[in-house]
């Protein structure tokens, strides 16, 4: 669940950031096109801080596969292509991390940036990046260097479009800036619903949709108790982190595996489908990599050294977001002054005066309870965060790209916290495996989660952490096949580690998918991928079917939806007519049932959470008959108009390719590339998510890369990016994996040094100096 603007989220606070009174910004224009041989020439290729040759090959999508004779030089090799690809990318995204977008957009983002200072995200890097092994922090070292000489090597007049039209001066990239990224993709989703629950102040509408909330995500022994109201002015700050975690968190995903008595070929399979917001660039690359330690294709997250999925010659891997309890709300209104420590920080605006914000920081994290608002009148609160504690992602990753078996992996996770992750593998000895890697504030069973705490509580829980190594795993399941969609991993509350799990409709449907046929194939194995049926749609369509088959049909245009609607599958494909029909009804649906119910305020709350069709099957229970029919009666009325329409979903539910900058206003529009009919919608496998609406529509979230190994072949690993590799405006190689994402169809990435060389034909040969 995220806040009620989730289709604007990151895009959004970038638009505000970027919406510039500067005549010359207006009259800036997005570079015009450049070739695929252009944009190889301009990668250096002398004078490089190497020990020996490395050899990069590229294919005609612009991947990369790094071939290196020392690990150092393979580190260094990647830095080059990240800067390459993705400069300016990672320049927005480090000011996004550093709270410094005022100096892009001016006032309009200062009280962005107020949120973003006080709660900094790179408070531990320091201390995570002292604590690394040697050898890990040697890699990261190299990778910095490879990422400041690519860029180094730029004429200021060359930089990516982003700098000039941000006002961004390239400054040297550092460690900590890598373990900042990697931070911030750890956001805590779970401040969504705590947003939309302390807002409340009627804790009797509050109590009450909290237990729903539990009750459908099952959380058993997790439960939470009731706090005073907090003002909604007072909670500005947590809002505009919470809404970075679907664009720049890992928020969502899919992965699943089958075992090899399984599969068409006799070996394992594994699919991965991270869900991320629908931007361009998009926030992963895809390469390959050759080493002494190191045969690795897969995904990196844009900025940080490591992989985050793929696979190498013997074992595969995915995640999804565990939605793990990493954070908690600490009441700190009765904390003494002299424990608040204050600092004033200088915030520079662009168009304006420089002006500085105040940081207050307490024992139990940042202060974020009252930023941007008026002066507090209720309770305070900081936010006390794993993130701010020492863990090493890094060096967790770089093991699990060398291990050969579910142990060695398992074991290389020990040291992963954020962000939250139920890691599948596979491996080419047939086994398959799910494992949770996450630091959780090691609560008991009988200690509910609550929305705030106090400090002696949160001192409690803060004495100890689980790790993932201390939590439950799954090997070699009985039915052959495993799959995860952010679901509760394990029914174990022996040791309680997540509190909000989503609904579980997109694991449910994998697992249909996944038992169909007693083998599958791997093009059938791909296919789940695209799925775009609901079960939770079906279960509503049930919930509406006797009331549907005896209502008395007022007009040809209800006889159509209805018969739509009965005969319909659940089925979000793009040319389905029924699917519009069912949303236009739901539209009008929700809302009548609460009204007739005399439960408005209930449905302003949780008319943008996920479970409002769960929700929606209980209530209908409650209604009488008249109010049924008075309800039914409103939304027919809806799905008749759509039916007489003749709309197709896609028709109404479409997909923007653009780049980030497609949001801001008045320049906007320089940024768009295409529209599209799409398939999905909120929690079907392929998701594309999006609101309660009845009009057209873009989705902005969901399924936007996938990954599939097939461990019988080391050659067989696809990937795929809604976008493409190349950051650059104009680049041959900025959208031209669209067509494939849209389709169906999978880049190949082979691991066979044979095949490398012929799938990856532009050989480059970089010189040390």
């Amino acid at each position: 669940m995220i806040v009620r603007n989730i289709k604007r989220n990151l895009s959004r606070l970038l638009a505000s950031a970027a919406f510039f009174t500067s005549g010359c910004v207006l009259f800036e224009r997005p570079p015009g096109p450049t070739t695929y041989e252009a944009r190889l020439a301009a990668f250096p290729t002398d004078g490089l801080a190497l020990e020996q040759a490395v050899t990069i090959r590229w294919d005609r999508h612009q991947i990369p596969f790094v071939e290196a004779a020392t690990d150092g030089d393979a580190a260094y090799a990647l830095g080059l292509v990240h800067a390459h690809l993705r400069l300016g990318q990672m320049a927005v995204l480090r000011r996004i991390a550093q709270g410094r977008l005022a100096e892009s957009g001016g006032p309009l983002a200062a009280d962005i940036d107020a949120a973003l200072r006080t709660f900094d995200f790179g408070r531990a890097s320091g201390a995570i990046y002292a604590a690394m092994p040697p050898a890990s922090r040697t890699w990261l070292d190299r990778f910095v260097e490879g990422v400041n000489h690519y860029a180094s090597t730029i004429a200021p007049i060359d930089l990516p479009h982003e700098f000039k039209l941000l006002n961004i001066d390239w400054e040297p990239w550092s460690a900590e800036d890598s373990i900042t990224l990697g931070r911030v993709s750890g956001v805590d989703i779970n401040w969504g619903t705590l947003i939309s629950l302390l807002k409340l102040e009627d804790t009797g509408l509050r109590d009450r949709v909290l237990a729903r909330v539990l009750r459908a995500t099952e959380a058993g022994a997790t439960t939470m108790q009731s706090v005073p109201g907090i003002a909604a002015a007072e909670l500005r700050g947590l809002e505009a982190l919470a809404m970075l975690g679907p664009l720049v968190g890992k928020s969502g995903s899919n992965s699943f595996a089958i075992a090899a008595h399984r599969s068409a070929s006799g070996a394992a399979m594994i699919a991965n489908d991270p869900h991320l917001g629908f931007v361009l660039p998009n926030l992963w690359l895809v390469a390959g990599l050759r080493s002494p330690s190191y045969t690795f294709a897969g995904m990196m997250a844009v900025g940080t050294p490591v992989f985050g999925f793929g696979r190498n010659p013997n074992l595969a891997w995915g995640g999804t977001n565990l939605r793990a309890t990493t954070s908690q709300l600490v009441d700190i209104s009765d904390l003494p002054a002299d424990q608040i420590t204050v600092s004033e920080q200088p915030l520079k605006q662009r168009f304006w005066f420089d002006t500085s914000t105040k940081v207050r920081f307490s024992p139990y994290g940042p202060i974020m309870s009252n930023l941007a608002a008026l002066p507090n009148t209720k309770a305070e609160f900081a936010v006390r965060w794993v993130g701010h504690t020492v863990s090493d992602e890094v060096t967790a990753l770089l093991g699990a790209m060398q291990a050969n078996t579910f142990s060695q992996f398992r074991q290389a996770m020990a040291t992963f916290a954020l962000p939250s992750q139920t890691f599948l593998v596979a491996d080419t000895e047939g086994t398959i495996a799910s494992m949770i890697a996450t630091k959780v504030p090691a609560r008991t069973p009988d200690d509910p989660v609550r929305l705030t705490v106090d400090p002696a509580s949160s001192d409690a829980h803060w004495q100890g952490f689980y790790w993932g190594t201390d939590l439950p795993y799954e090997v070699n399941p009985a039915a052959g096949f495993l799959a995860s969609s952010n679901n509760r991993p394990s029914a174990d509350e022996s040791k309680p580690y997540g509190g909000f799990f989503p609904q579980d409709e997109r694991v449910r449907r994998l697992r249909e998918r996944l038992a169909e046929k007693p083998v599958m194939s791997l093009d059938g194995f791909k296919a789940i991928q695209r799925d775009t049926v609901s079960p939770l749609t079906r279960e509503v369509l049930a919930a509406l079917r006797p009331a549907l088959e005896v209502w008395p049909v007022r007009g040809k245009a209800e006889r159509q939806a209805i018969a739509l609607l009965l005969a319909w599958d659940a089925d979000y494909a793009a040319d389905s007519q029924a699917a519009p029909v069912f949303e236009a009804l739901l539209t009008q649906l929700a809302p009548a049932v609460y009204a007739q119910l005399d439960r408005e305020a209930e449905f302003e709350v949780i008319k943008s959470m996920s479970f409002i069709r769960n929700f929606l099957i209980e209530d209908l229970a409650d209604l009488t008959p008249a109010q049924w029919q008075a309800a039914l009666g409103i939304s027919l009325e809806g799905a008749a108009s759509m039916a007489a329409s003749g709309k197709l979903w896609g028709d109404i539910h479409r997909l923007r390719v653009r780049h980030v900058l497609g949001n801001v206003p008045v320049i906007g529009s320089r940024y768009e590339i295409e529209e599209f009919a799409v398939g999905g919608s909120r929690e079907t496998v392929f998701k594309t998510s999006h609101p309660l609406t009845d009009e057209k529509h873009n989705a902005s979230f969901g399924a936007q890369s996938r990954h599939v190994s097939d461990m019988g072949d080391v050659d067989e690993n696809y990937f795929v990016l809604f976008g493409g590799q190349d950051g650059r405006i104009g680049s041959p190689n900025f959208t031209d994996q669209v067509s494939l994402w849209r389709d169906g169809g999978y880049v190949r990435i082979p691991l066979r040094p044979e095949s490398v060389a012929k799938a990856f034909p532009t050989a480059m040969v970089l010189k040390s100096k």
